[in-house]
């Protein structure tokens, strides 16, 4: 499995703007049953979402 390295900082953006902005963990764009890829990326769009939104 290769993750580029634009794929992964787009994760670690939108999670980060996506926490900024009070969206709903949902709105994660890969899906947890996805392929080893799919769920790399999915673990640094929610580690990026989590360290960024306000928790409320």
């Amino acid at each position: 499995m290769t993750i580029s390295e634009t794929d992964r900082r787009a994760a670690i953006t939108f999670g980060r703007l996506a926490g900024e902005r009070g969206m709903p963990v949902t709105a994660c764009p890969y899906p947890a049953q996805g392929d080893d890829r799919q769920r790399a990326l999915r673990l640094l769009w929610m580690r990026s979402y989590v360290r960024h939104s306000s928790g409320e």
